[in-house]
């Protein structure tokens, strides 16, 4: 792309986001391929809005894998603290993380996914930081 073109989107996707027209502002900043901004309206909406899963899709689409890891850090402390860590078994995020049939439901309705091996790793030390 020529880098006359990239500024001129940059430019335009500034001013969108100045007038908080994001899926503007987004539009633009994807075309120009400027993560930057895209970063900048993650950040808003993490921060400003304090909707992550919004913030989640920037981060994810600018390969912000540095913030990306801050919310999930943030999702694991969250989780632990909403369940307690009385609620949970010595042995039981092992369990989470074997494969399973997602297809179907256990008994009590919910359909288990598969827990990425950090996201466990961050889950107990946030329940030892708790003990």
């Amino acid at each position: 792309m020529d880098a006359r073109i990239k500024e001129e989107l940059i430019r335009r996707g500034d001013a969108a986001f100045d007038e908080e027209d994001f899926h503007r502002a987004r539009e633009f900043y994807s075309r120009a391929g400027h993560n930057e901004g895209l970063i900048r309206i993650g950040d808003y909406y993490m921060y400003e809005k304090r909707l992550p899963l919004m913030a989640y899709g920037y981060y994810k689409k600018a390969g912000a894998q540095i913030k990306i890891d801050d919310l999930h850090r943030r999702m694991v402390g969250a989780f632990a603290q909403w369940i307690g860590p009385e609620k949970l078994k010595e042995d039981s995020l092992e369990e989470v993380y074997a494969p399973l049939d997602y297809s179907s439901p256990d008994k009590d309705g919910m359909v288990r996914v598969p827990v990425a091996s950090e996201l466990l790793k961050e889950a107990r030390k946030i329940l030892e930081q708790q003990s």
